[in-house]
């Protein structure tokens, strides 16, 4: 797969699918695991639209800086804005992650809301104001040494919390959460203050909804982006 080198000296591994003069959608994908995670969505979501997945640094066939106090989450938006100032992909795309890539998703919105059309964001929310992320702090073995799954969980822990930053996000906004993760339902009412949400809710889901249920998945965000173009209303919460 193609690579970007950024000027920060990063260097991303990404796919890229669909007419180059279609509008970008961007794919952040879930902690530990890489891009490959949308393998699922990738041929219906590039039918219309330009799809671009990227590795985050530390994960897949991107960099992994050895100092762990590189990583931080504003970091990790800038490295996805370097790549798409590369790809020529900035203006009006869809950003969306899922969890760990919800959270690189989100701070990009809030850095770079003008340049957003629409955001996804699937089985994520804000960090709270919480000084830690519980479930972040738990230690895990078989991580440790390696630079890059160390270096995302200290960006995940220490992320600003965006949550009041949302309130004048006027970006529309798709919200996709599993009806039985533990993880982010408890959290998931700091969303609330996005003024343009649509809010899916995934029976029989926990975390992971995208891998679960992969066609419903690019289903509802393919409706979701033809309502935002169409000019409809987005406010319903669904169950489905």
């Amino acid at each position: 797969m193609p690579h970007v080198e950024l000027a920060s000296g990063i260097r991303i591994r990404y796919d890229e699918r669909g007419r180059r003069d279609a509008r970008p959608i961007v794919l952040a994908h879930g902690f530990s695991v890489g891009l490959e995670m949308w393998f699922p969505q990738m041929h219906a979501l590039s039918q219309d639209h330009r799809l671009i997945c990227w590795d985050a640094r530390g994960h897949g066939g991107s960099s992994a800086p050895e100092d762990i106090e590189s990583y931080t989450m504003p970091a990790l938006a800038e490295d996805l804005r370097g790549l798409l100032e590369a790809l020529d992909a900035v203006d009006g795309a869809v950003i969306g992650g899922m969890s760990f890539g919800g959270q690189i998703a989100t701070q990009y919105a809030v850095d770079h809301a003008s340049d957003v059309h629409a955001l996804v964001l699937s089985d994520t929310t804000t960090r709270g104001n919480a000084g830690t992320d519980p479930i972040r702090s738990q230690e895990y073995p078989e991580w440790a040494g390696d630079p890059g799954m160390e270096g995302c969980r200290r960006a995940m822990r220490t992320r600003p919390d965006l949550t009041d930053a949302l309130k004048d996000l006027q970006v529309p906004t798709l919200v996709i959460v599993g009806m039985q993760d533990g993880m982010i339902l408890p959290g998931l009412h700091r969303l609330d203050g996005l003024p343009r949400r649509r809010l899916v809710r995934f029976d029989g889901c926990v975390h992971g909804t995208s891998s679960q249920r992969p066609g419903d998945w690019g289903d509802e965000v393919l409706r979701f982006l033809a309502d935002v173009d169409a000019g409809h209303a987005l406010g319903e919460d669904e169950l489905i």
